[in-house]
Formats: structure tokens, sequence, C-alpha cells
């Protein structure tokens, strides 16, 4: 990566007298600063780092002060309106990572600067007051009984009904992805009710419970100890070092974690511990609280008001260890020690909008620059990470086996294919998992079933002229769920009932194609009629807490069978789960996207670890019809290497990373031959700055050639390192502002083509 801009340290003084004007960067995708005069009376409040509330095109905009300098030769500068806190909100340390943000992944600064800090935070209420919506009067039953809602109004309704208290305004609009336009048009229907209410939030946040009793470690397995030692010998040398900790599920990395944590904490460092988002539950939360106090938790589930304050005490040094999903890199910890990525392959630590930051990469350059240890954890590392650790650039500790000497459950892959195996009738468990699946819950066992599809149907097809409903929104078919008989749209949210015939040629009958959880969740309930099952997914844990509420009701034995999507296939540790079965291994590998294979490898490797984590011991049973299949046979034997080699030697071959670096240009339009026009463009200029050695595929239409009413076109670079895709990122910016209605976005370092 390149090498970050020196910080601006200059604060301005309490005491001048002498004209005072700043550049502000204000969270708009503007490169430029914008210059404001600061009045003496906010001298003292107004320094580099400082938020700011300023005037900008005739609204007030709230920003951060980046530099001071003389008075530019300008006719008029208007002033800062507001300097809010007697402290700056960011040190020099976390202006300067902004900056290299903004700079990497080709952002404005005050973007990059915005993702930085809470929204609580950088607005004046502090998180004081708040707006609560309701369903109102008028709210149907079921958001399928109203035909006329716009995708976005479905969007807002789906969150909000099962919501008998409601939800915060502002975490209503996160979780449906909209903005206030429908929320507004919703009320004046009375479909919602807007309540204005003030907030008195635990200042400890989500750590409001009391703490668990502490618990005493255990004693550590040889390579466990070595591992350890690896790590605390690089604290005492307080130099920036990187290691990849390769351990098979299982064998104890959170222990190790652990111990690194408690060594840092004797030098008067602090830590920040990343994890995945589907891996963020009280089982995670309570296993640090039983070794430190003063822990911190910071992620999007949490209130608005109790994120804000649990912010406040990192940056206030009342923090040891803060724990959450990718943001939590950008926690404001004083004396920064340690920062672990736990499960570092998960995609969920790319950024998906403005600015587009990879969590663990930001991780890595601001250890560098504040001399912290970094800690990539991961029984199936990404390509990128096997890489880098197999060339020697970062240094890698290995823990080959479980725990308390536990062995590996047995993994056997049944072939859907074969005719014995195959389930009765239109059933989708096979004989062999049923079989199993019996077995376990005869020995007053418990299982998890996973499948990487929602809903009851993942299509609906006319048998005669083979209509298949699609989203009048998007190029998708329609998922068919069988609460409120409806088809929904999973990119926009989109619904409709399911029609009595065929809209094209009229026949009374369709047929529902594809699996989803729901149909899974219907078979078990008819062959298991006795078995306690509860389903996992997005379409039941949408009230708030529901996710922790059934991992805690599954800790406790009240479930059985525990069935859901990716959200139960990592980071779960059960005693008692005897079985662990993958329903349809073959679901992401018929995506037509580069990471297909190693998605598939990581998701089998780590659902499969899931069972066996207590004495008795316990199996794995995967159905698939690709039973050859590289990922699906490695990931049974759990083979990181051997499955590394065969990946790295096709991304070699086809030019994909970590071989060559890549950057995404993807344009939208409502008017798909604007698309096309802006889309060439794009690649016309990329063509123009570009070097002999890098190859510019496209324009093409990705798999989701058009979503929520959005066509989509995207053009793919492959360079041969950053330097060239920096240069491209300004042939980018340069290009004239595109007309409304087209909108041009990149992806530095992108995760997925599709």
């Amino acid at each position: 990566m390149p090498p970050r801009d020196p910080p601006a340290t200059e604060l301005l003084g309490a005491a001048s007298t002498e004209q005072v004007h700043v550049g502000v960067a204000l969270d708009l995708p503007l490169r430029r600063l914008f210059t404001y005069r600061v009045p003496p009376e906010l001298a003292a409040r107004a320094g580099v780092g400082h938020r700011v509330v300023v005037p900008f095109r005739g609204k007030p905009r709230i920003g951060f002060v980046v530099e001071r300098h003389d008075a530019p030769p300008l006719a008029r500068i208007l002033d800062v309106a507001e300097a809010p806190d007697a402290e700056p909100l960011l040190t020099p340390e976390l202006l300067a990572l902004g900056r290299f943000v903004a700079r990497y992944y080709g952002s404005s600064l005050g973007e990059a600067l915005g993702a930085m800090v809470p929204r609580a935070v950088r607005h004046k209420g502090r998180g004081r007051r708040q707006v609560r919506v309701r369903a109102g009067p008028e709210a149907p039953r079921e958001v399928e009984d109203l035909a006329d809602l716009t995708p976005a109004q479905r969007r807002v309704l789906r969150r909000l009904l099962p919501e008998p208290d409601g939800l915060v305004l502002a975490d209503l609009l996160a979780a449906a992805s909209v903005s206030r336009s429908p929320v507004t048009s919703l009320e004046k229907r009375g479909l919602v009710t807007l309540e204005d209410e003030r907030v008195d939030p635990d200042p400890l946040g989500a750590e409001a419970a009391a703490r668990p009793t502490p618990d005493t470690p255990p004693t550590l397995t040889p390579p466990q100890q070595a591992a350890v030692q690896s790590l605390c010998d690089a604290l005492d040398a307080g130099e920036a070092a990187t290691f990849l900790l390769h351990g098979v599920t299982g064998s104890g990395k959170t222990e190790v974690y652990l111990r690194a944590l408690a060594h840092a904490r004797e030098q008067g460092r602090q830590a920040i511990v990343l994890v995945p988002e589907i891996a963020l539950t009280p089982q995670t939360v309570r296993r640090f609280r039983r070794r430190f106090e003063h822990v911190a938790v910071l992620h999007s589930g949490m209130t608005e008001s109790a994120r804000a304050h649990a912010w406040q005490r990192v940056r206030q040094g009342e923090v040891d260890v803060v724990i959450g999903p990718r943001s939590a890199v950008f926690a404001p910890l004083p004396r920064l020690g340690l920062v672990i990525v736990d499960e570092e392959q998960e995609g969920s630590f790319k950024q998906q909008v403005t600015p587009r930051y990879h969590a663990r990469d930001v991780a890595l350059v601001r250890a560098r620059d504040t001399g912290a240890v970094v800690v990539l954890g991961s029984a199936t590392p990404s390509l990128e990470t096997w890489h880098n650790a197999e060339r020697g650039r970062w240094t890698t500790l290995v823990l080959p086996e479980r725990v308390a000497g536990r062995s590996r459950p047995d993994v056997r892959i049944v072939d859907l294919g074969d005719p014995d195996e195959r389930p009765p009738g239109r059933d989708h468990v096979g004989r062999t998992l049923f079989a199993h699946l019996q077995e376990a819950l005869a020995d007053k066992g418990q299982a998890i079933l996973f499948h990487n599809r929602r809903g009851y149907a993942t299509s609906v097809a006319c048998p005669r002229c083979g209509h298949v409903l699609a989203c009048s929104h998007c190029s998708v078919s329609l998922t068919y769920h069988r609460s409120g008989h409806s088809a929904i749209c999973h990119l926009c949210g989109h619904g409709e009932r399911l029609p009595p015939a065929c809209p094209e040629c009229a026949l009374p009958t369709m047929d529902f194609h594809g699996l989803g959880t729901q149909t899974i969740e219907e078979e078990l309930a008819r062959r298991l009629p006795d078995a306690r099952v509860e389903r996992m997914d997005s379409d039941t844990m949408t009230r708030r807490g529901s996710h922790e509420s059934v991992l805690e009701r599954f800790g406790r034995g009240e479930i059985d069978v525990l069935l859901g999507t990716q959200m139960i296939a990592k980071g779960l540790d059960f005693p008692n789960v005897l079985l662990v079965g993958v329903v349809a291994a073959d679901t992401l590998l018929a995506l037509p996207d580069f990471r297909s294979a190693e998605r598939t490898f990581d998701l089998l490797a780590q659902v499969a670890g899931r069972a066996g984590r207590g004495e008795r011991g316990g199996r794995v049973v995967i159905q698939t019809r690709r039973p050859d299949h590289a990922a699906i046979r490695l990931a049974a034997d759990e083979d990181m290497a051997a499955f590394a080699e065969r990946e790295l030697a096709d991304r070699k071959l086809f030019g994909y990373p970590p071989h060559r670096r890549l950057l995404r240009v993807l344009v939208r339009a409502r008017d798909e031959a604007r698309a096309d026009e802006h889309a060439q463009l794009a690649r016309d200029a990329l063509v123009a700055g570009a070097v002999n050695t890098t190859q510019i595929l496209g324009p093409a239409a990705p798999l989701r050639a058009k979503i929520q009413g959005w066509h989509r076109r995207h053009v793919l670079v492959k360079a041969t390192d950053h330097r060239e895709i920096g240069r491209l990122l300004d042939v980018l910016r340069s290009l004239p502002r595109p007309p409304k209605g087209i909108e041009i976005a990149w992806d530095v370092d992108p995760l997925s083509l599709v």
C-alpha cells in the first residue's frame, strides 16, 4: 500500500488574535476542502480534528477541521457557525488514517472521516433526543395486503410490523436502506406514526448487563503456547508486526487472542477485536468480558445513542478492549497496541458503500503507523492473506489440532445423484442425512442444518409457457414465501401476492422451483413432528435481539435443530451439537464470480467445524450433486494448503488477486442505453490513461444487471500494482460530472463482481 500523507497536527491557539481560517472536510463526494473563517470566540474549539457546523449552499453542514491556513485571497469567506466540542473528536493519527482511506479507496476525505465517527456523535443532538416510528392505525397485518406501495415503503413496513414498540427512526432507515422520504409518505397515509422522545441511554450501551463471572484460563496446548509466546514477544518489541494465526476449527484461536490481549493490557496498551457481524453474539462478547472488565462493543445493532456513548468512553481512554465489526477498526483508542481480526476472510469486513474500505487492510495500515501488532485469525484464510504469509511477508502461527484432544468430526459427502441417496418424494433431506439426524436426536443431542437460501422457493414458473415471476425493478426472479402467500424480491424488497393464474397464459397453476429454508422447515415439521426446530435467517431475525435470543435458547437445550443460512455457519460453539448437515453444497458454486470456489470452501469448512466440540464428538453430512469438486472435497478434509495451491494457480492463470490488483467501475442509469453510453465513456478514459500491462475488460452487464430500477454496467481493471490503480482513480475523478440519472462509482479490491 502507498505511504500516507503526513497528518496535520497544528492546533488553533485559544489566545490568538489573528484572523484564523480553516480547511473543512464535509461528508460529501467532493474532493476539495472548504475554507471558513473562525470567529475569535470559537478559536479554542475549532482546531484540527474538531467537529464544526458550517454553512454550505444555504444549509448547515457538519464537517471536520483538517488544516489551518492564512487568509486566502477570496472576496468573501463564511464563518464557522458552531464548534460544539471542547476536545477534538479525531486525533492526528486518525486524521492521517482518514487521508489514507480517502486516497487508497478513491473517496473524498470528508466521506472517509464520516465513516470513522458514529452518526450520533457527528450530529449535534448527541443522541439525547430521537424519533420513534411505530405502525400506524391504518397499517396492514401483511405488507402484501397493500398493492400500491413502493419497494422502499415495503422494506420499511417489513422491518416495522414485527416490532410492537416500533423502531428508532435512524435505526429503521439503516435497516431498510432507505431515506426518510418513504417514511414520510407512509406517515401521511396513517400507516406509520412518528413520535419525538427523550433518551437517557445507559452509558454502557450493549454492556449494560452485569459482568459475567470471571473464568479460569484453560491449560494451553503446545501449539497454543508457542503462538502466545510469539505474540507476546512481538508486543514486548514495541514494533508493528503481522501474524496469520491459522488454526483448524476448534483449535482454540480465541484463547490465544485472550492471552495476547492480557499481555497488551499489562503493558498499559489497548486493543481492537474485529469480528464478522454474524459472529457478534452474546456468546462471543461474554467470553471476552469474563477476562476483561473494561470492554466496549461498537456495532450497528446498537441504538444510535448507546453507540455514541460507548464511542465517547473509548475516546476518553476508559476502555481496554473494543469489540465490533468493520467500523470498529476506527475506534479512537489512544494507546493502541494490538488488533485482532477474527475470521479475517469474511466478506462482511468489506464496506459496500463509499468509502469502500476493507477493515482488515485498514487495520494493517493503522497498526503499521502506531507500532501495533496485528493477528489475522482463521481456519480458512483468504487467498490474499495465505499468499502474503507463504511469501514470508507475515509470520504464520499454526494450530493444527483441536483442543482437549478432540478429534475432527467424521465428514461424509453424499452424492444426491445416487438413486440410493435421493430423498423420498419431493423432500430435500436425503436418506443418509435424515438417518443421522434421527440418531443425533435419539441420543439427546442437537443438530445444525445449513442452507444458504431463504424463502420457500427461489422461483415461481408456469409449467406450460415457462413464464417466471420476476421483479419489475430488478433483473431477478421473485422468491416465494409461504407466509403471506407472497413473492418477494430479495434485492429491493418488492413483493406481490402470488397470482391465481399465470400472467402470460392464464394456466391456473404455477410450479415452485429451487429450495429455501422455509421448505426445509416445513419438511422437518412433517418428518420429525416431535423435534423442536428453529429457523434462523433474515426473514425470522427481524426483531432487535432475536438473533441472541435464539442462540441462548439453543445453548440451554430448548431447541433440537437449528436451521439457517450463513448466520449459523460460523462462530458458534455448542458442545451438544452431534450433527451438522449441509442440505445443498452447490449453491455458491453456480455464481459466475472468481471467488465462488473460495466462498464455498470457506462456508463448508466453517459450518462443518460447528460439530464435535464436546466430549461425544460429532458428524457432518454434506449433500451435493458435485461430490468431486475440489472446493467441496478439500473442505470436507479441511485441507487449506491443497485448496490454496489449486486456486492460486487458477488465479494466476486468469489474472485475479492476489496476483493482480482489481478496480471495478460501476455505472448505474435509469435508462439502459445511457448506462451503456456512460460505461463506454468510462472505459475509453481508462484505456487512454492505462499503461500497457493493465488489462481493461468491459463494459458488460453484471449478473444483477438491474437493481431497484437502475440498469447496471461495469468495467473491470486488472493492474500489476496499486500505483496503477491510484493513477486510474485520478482519471475517473477527472471525468465530467455525469448528468442527473447517471451514477458512476468504483470499488478498489472488490470482493464480488456480481
